[in-house]
């Protein structure tokens, strides 16, 4: 098993230097935030009545962190990921279609149905048939330039949605503020980063206890998708079994299935994202829950970032801290992190029967 500590075997490794975009994550949202100052939105859009954001994996992921940090705006929000759009769309829909590739089937089966409904829409991708059908379609497009895989490209994605939300008055977020949160991943990047020993780093010395297990992650109300993304990238850079669940409603059946089979306290570990902004009575459950698993032999662990003075800065270093646990499993996996192979091969035989 290689050592953590021994960076020059983790270079090896990790041959496509995928740890450089892990690395780049506040400089991708630094340089995202400053292109959408520049950028300006049709007026009309704010008067949409309803949003549906669609994206698959690596690419819709920050549309469901978005749809989650925006969960108190005055409009229903709706994450798709499928090839369907709901019956609701019309004309007073905004539609934002999410493609790293741009070539995402899914993605561009929905925006051309969208197309059809409303002329309310905005694409984001590296170009592809997004980028294409959009000028077609002559709506704002923002190109991400960032060569990555797109699970590694989520600094772009995820703040070109909150800038669009922000402008759009969807969500209240200041300049001040969004400098602040990547001041901060800045600094925890500085206690988490290669460099630093695994006596002193966090995620290193959390990535040791999981390696061997099932990394399974819980979380609730602003960690709740946050979650959904550490089990992605447990996936994606760590090729590893990992799993997500979300509180309240885990407490309602996930906690009932502790008992089987016999040996499952040797397999999983749980790992509790915890957020400061989280309802009193999540909070509550969240430590509850913690008691409940140690009771029944589960190895678990609560995970709290401070500082964390918004929900933004809270959400960021908790991805860049999940990113990095990742990561560091796989390098102990004994495998390449950023390649996806199996997801190529799906691709290729689905590309064998076209889609329009």
């Amino acid at each position: 098993m290689i050592s953590l500590d021994n960076t020059e075997a983790m270079q090896k490794l990790d041959a496509e230097n995928h740890l450089k975009n892990i690395q780049e994550f506040p400089e991708q949202a630094e340089n995202c935030w400053k292109d959408w100052q520049k950028t300006a939105l049709p007026t009309n859009f704010i008067q949409a009545k309803n949003i549906v954001m669609a994206g698959m994996g690596g690419s819709g992921i920050g549309c469901s962190i978005i749809a989650n940090l925006a969960c108190r705006a005055p409009l229903p929000i709706t994450v798709l990921q499928d090839y369907t759009l709901p019956g609701f769309v019309s004309k007073d829909t905004l539609f934002v279609a999410v493609s790293y590739s741009g070539n995402t089937e899914e993605t561009i089966r929905t925006l051309k149905q969208a197309a059809e409904l409303t002329q309310k829409i905005i694409t984001i991708s590296t170009g592809g048939k997004v980028e294409s059908l959009s000028t077609n379609y002559r709506t704002p497009h923002y190109k991400i330039n960032y060569g990555s895989e797109p699970r590694a490209a989520l600094g772009y994605s995820l703040t070109a949605l909150l800038a669009i939300f922000s402008k759009l008055k969807f969500i209240e977020l200041k300049d001040d503020d969004f400098k602040e949160a990547i001041i901060l991943l800045r600094g925890l990047q500085k206690k988490i980063d290669v460099g630093i020993s695994s006596v002193y780093n966090p995620a290193k010395i959390l990535t040791q206890k999981l390696y061997g297990k099932i990394p399974i992650v819980y979380g609730a109300g602003a960690m709740a998708e946050v979650a959904r993304r550490w089990k992605g990238e447990f996936n994606e850079n760590a090729k590893s079994a990992s799993y997500f669940e979300i509180l309240p409603e885990l407490n309602h059946n996930a906690l009932v299935g502790l008992q089987f089979p016999e040996n499952l306290r040797t397999k999983i570990f749980v790992v509790i994202l915890e957020s400061k902004f989280n309802h009193p009575r999540n909070r509550l459950r969240e430590k509850i829950t913690a008691q409940i698993l140690q009771k029944n032999q589960i190895l678990t662990e609560n995970i709290l970032l401070e500082p964390s003075p918004t929900p933004l800065a809270e959400i960021l270093q908790m991805i860049h801290f999940g990113d990095y646990v990742s990561y560091y499993l796989g390098i102990l996996n004994n495998i390449d992190p950023n390649p996806v192979e199996i997801i190529g091969f799906l691709k290729d035989k689905l590309a064998e029967e076209p889609f329009e």
